[in-house]
């Protein structure tokens, strides 16, 4: 049964190896479109208000940091549920995927916090400045 169980992992299953890297992937690709986003709209179209945190500018990127600590922190909840299920059905061959489904629970939280901390200086710097 654990044989075929295997076979059928696939990527998104918490238990899988690329699930240790899918966390950081994600802040990687947040930490580019913030930064990234902030400096291309800074260059051709300012917020007028240019003394205040109070843009739209600050305002849709505060958005998306929240959206993405919210998406790393469901991701780690589900690892972490995977792991006291396989903990509780007391699966000892499942050896790699347990130790995954902890890692990647670590690392999306780490993620996560990332995340916040990043985003967390739009709500009191005005941009472009």
């Amino acid at each position: 049964m654990s044989s075929q169980r295997r076979q059928k992992a696939r990527w998104s299953d918490p238990g899988h190896p690329v699930q240790l890297v899918v966390g950081l992937t994600i802040w990687s690709i947040w930490f580019i479109a913030m930064y990234g986003g902030l400096s291309v709209v800074c260059r051709f179209a300012p917020p007028a208000t240019q003394h205040s945190p109070f843009t739209w500018l600050n305002g849709g990127l505060f958005g998306l940091t929240v959206l993405v600590v919210v998406l790393l922190l469901l991701l780690a909840w589900r690892c972490g549920r995977y792991c006291l299920r396989q903990r509780r059905a007391k699966h000892h061959d499942a050896g790699v995927t347990q130790f995954a489904g902890y890692v990647s629970t670590v690392l999306y939280l780490a993620a996560a916090v990332a995340t916040l901390a990043g985003g967390l200086p739009v709500l009191v710097l005005s941009p472009c400045n």
